[in-house]
């Protein structure tokens, strides 16, 4: 209970660092495109998880390991975060953040399936409450056009939020496919080892994917501009130890239904930071919503 307790509070804290870079990469979102963003944050995040393995000593890992690692990698980073990067731009980082709670409820359906997990009931009431939240946010409408406001900006409005809501859903099936495969590598693997497989396994079908769709010169962008890059710089270490490396680390230990739910509490955290760092105004009905969510990770947290 005491350990489970522990690597729950280091999933909330990997969250709250989730949901700090969602927003420092929504500053950078009219200067890097969204491929640009997974391709630096692959080869940065690798580079300097390669770093750390001079503080902590790696030791071979097992194939199967390795293969589950770097599918999880393929799926969950290369393909999840870049249609998460996507979705940013149409949602922004509060209503992309708030639709990504909606994971818990898919990472403990297919952890029950997959991997035989069997969640308590206040877990599952914890998810319940959970994705009761973002759903009532979710119903939050876009304000109504005025007399003199051009319909046909209101209708752009409206389809680049349906755009941005179906990227992020693509990005929620994705991650959730990315957490159960890396549950089932992780076992035998240190969760910084690990962390560097994923990443490092992400950076050739980012690269294939931005030759493909002609996009290699904005991809490379964050590499070659040294102001962005400084900025790029900065979110990575934040996103790659922050985020990666301690939720992996409480995967490693943890039920992934329960790390899941807690790790999809960023609404909590990216509330007032939204707030501060983009004027983002916080309506009466967001924060009912985040108290929900709040409520369904103190369920999660007694009932793990």
């Amino acid at each position: 209970m005491t350990n489970n307790i522990f690597f729950g509070i280091l999933t909330l804290i990997s969250a709250a660092c989730w949901a700090y870079g969602a927003v420092l990469w929504k500053k950078l979102d009219n200067r890097i495109s969204a491929l640009g963003m997974n391709f630096a944050k692959g080869i940065l995040g690798s580079l300097f998880l390669a770093s750390a393995f001079f503080i902590e000593k790696t030791r071979p890992a097992d194939i199967n390991s390795v293969l589950f690692l770097a599918i999880s990698g393929i799926v969950g980073i290369a393909l999840g975060d870049t249609f998460f990067f996507i979705s940013l731009k149409y949602l922004g980082a509060r209503l992309a953040s708030l639709t990504g709670t909606l994971t818990p409820v898919s990472i403990a359906l297919f952890s029950v399936i997959f991997l035989k997990e069997n969640p308590s009931l206040f877990v599952w009431l914890g998810i319940f409450l959970t994705t009761a939240g973002v759903i009532y946010v979710l119903r939050e409408r876009l304000p109504a056009p005025s007399a003199d406001t051009n319909q046909a900006l209101d209708t752009t409005a409206h389809t680049q939020r349906a755009l941005g809501i179906f990227y992020r859903l693509l990005s929620i099936i994705c991650t959730t496919v990315g957490i159960i495969l890396a549950k089932k590598g992780i076992t035998g693997v240190p969760a910084l080892q690990a962390t560097f497989i994923r990443l490092s396994a992400s950076i050739p079908v980012i690269f294939l994917w931005a030759c493909f769709t002609r996009q290699l010169n904005p991809c490379l962008a964050p590499l070659r501009d040294i102001s962005l890059f400084k900025n790029v710089l900065f979110v990575v270490f934040v996103v790659v130890f922050g985020g990666f490396w301690l939720s992996l680390l409480a995967l490693k230990y943890i039920d992934a239904s329960i790390a899941g739910a807690l790790n999809a509490t960023s609404p909590i955290f990216i509330l007032p930071i939204a707030a501060v760092m983009l004027k983002e105004k916080i309506s009466k009905k967001a924060v009912f919503g985040t108290i929900i969510a709040v409520a369904g990770v103190v369920f999660i947290l007694l009932g793990s």
